[in-house]
C-alpha cells in the first residue's frame, strides 16, 4: 500500500476547513469489540471522508506458539495456513460491517508479534493522519491499551470503546489553554463542519482557586471568589478569539472550579452531564512536566472511559 505523505495542515491555518482523513491505519483484534468498532467507523466515515483505511491484526507470537516449539508442533506452512485464515476472516467482517462504501480504498493483513509495536511499525510507514483502536469495556483485557498507544504514535489517535454510541451530537473538548488544547478545538469545529445538524461543542476548563487569603487582599472572600472567576472567563474569551476565526466561535464555554485531586474526573462527571458523544483533548497539557510524556489528564481519561470516543490530537 502507498503510503500517503500528506498530513492535515487544517488546524493550524486561519479559516479552519472540514476535517477529512487523508489516511486512516485502524487494529483489530479480531475479537467481540471488533463488531462495535467498525460499525462505528461505518458511521464516523460517513460524515468524515476517508480517502484510505488500513486494517491491522497482529497475532501475540505466543498465540501461533513460541519458536522453540513451533518447527515441532506447527510447521511455518501451518502458521501460514492459520495467518491465511485470519486475513480472510478479516476481510470478510470489514466487508460485513462497513457498508456505506465510503472509505475508498481498503488494505487488511495480519502480522505476527507485540500489537502494540507492530501497530506502531506500520503507523511509522504509513505515516496516516489518524491511527484507531477499540477499547473493550474491560480494558484490562485488550491488547493495546488506548493510553500507551496514544502516547507512543506521532498521529491523531481515536479510542472507541466498545459501548460507544453512534451519534455527534455534543462535542467536549477539555481546555486548558496550551497550543494543544487549541489544536484540539480546532479539530472540534473541523469535525462540526461535516456535521449537516452543527453538535454542541462545548470547551470546559477545570481551574484551581489560588491559595491566597482573600483578606490579604483587602477582599471579602465572596469578592476574591468572583475576582478569579471573572479573569479566568477573560483569559477563556481571550483564547477562544484567538485561535477561532469570525463564525467559528460557536462554543459554549463552562468553568468548573478544583476542589479535589485530579482532573480527569472533573472531564468525564461533566460529559455524563452533558450527555457528550465525543471527545477531543490535546496530546498533552499545560504543565511543564506534562509535556514529559502524554498528559496526565488525558491519560487518565483514556483510562477511565468507558463509553466515550475520544480524539487525542498530536
Amino acid at each position: 500500500m502507498e503510503a500517503i505523505k500528506e498530513k492535515l495542515s487544517g488546524w493550524e491555518t486561519e479559516g479552519i476547513p472540514a476535517l477529512e482523513v487523508k489516511q486512516l491505519l485502524m487494529g483489530l483484534e479480531m475479537g467481540g469489540a471488533d463488531e462495535a468498532l467498525l460499525q462505528y467507523l461505518d458511521f464516523l466515515s460517513g460524515i468524515i471522508p476517508v480517502n484510505a483505511g488500513f486494517f491491522l491484526h497482529v497475532v501475540p507470537e505466543f498465540d501461533l506458539l513460541t519458536p522453540m516449539f513451533r518447527k515441532e508442533v506447527m510447521p511455518l506452512s501451518g502458521v501460514n495456513i492459520l495467518k491465511e485464515t485470519l486475513v480472510n476472516r478479516m476481510g470478510g467482517e470489514i466487508s460485513r460491517l462497513l457498508t456505506n462504501g465510503r472509505i475508498k480504498n481498503v488494505k487488511y493483513k495480519v502480522d505476527e508479534g507485540s500489537p502494540l509495536e507492530e501497530l506502531l511499525i506500520e503507523a511509522e510507514a504509513l505515516t496516516p493522519d489518524l491511527v484507531v483502536i477499540g477499547q473493550k469495556r474491560f480494558a484490562n483485557s485488550h491488547g493495546i491499551l488506548a493510553k500507551n498507544l496514544a502516547r507512543k504514535v506521532t498521529s491523531n489517535a481515536l479510542v472507541i470503546p466498545e459501548q460507544a454510541r453512534r451519534s455527534l451530537r455534543t462535542i467536549l473538548v477539555p481546555v486548558d489553554f496550551s497550543a494543544y488544547s487549541a489544536r484540539a478545538l480546532k479539530a472540534a469545529v473541523a469535525i462540526n463542519k461535516r456535521l449537516e445538524e452543527p453538535a454542541r461543542i462545548l470547551a470546559l476548563n477545570v481551574y484551581e482557586m489560588p491559595n491566597v487569603s482573600a483578606y490579604m487582599m483587602s477582599k471579602t472572600e465572596t469578592e476574591f471568589r468572583k475576582m478569579v472567576e471573572e479573569d479566568r472567563m477573560a483569559a477563556f474569551d481571550a483564547f477562544i478569539a484567538t485561535h477561532l476565526s469570525e463564525g467559528e466561535e460557536n462554543v459554549e464555554q463552562q468553568l468548573v472550579e478544583k476542589d479535589r485531586p485530579g482532573i480527569a474526573h472533573y472531564v468525564m462527571d461533566y460529559a455524563k452531564e452533558q450527555d457528550v458523544d465525543f471527545i477531543v483533548m490535546g496530546a498533552r497539557g499545560h504543565s511543564k512536566v506534562e509535556l514529559l510524556l502524554l498528559g496526565s489528564v488525558t491519560e487518565s481519561v483514556l483510562a477511565g472511559n468507558k463509553h466515550i470516543p475520544t480524539l487525542v490530537v498530536k
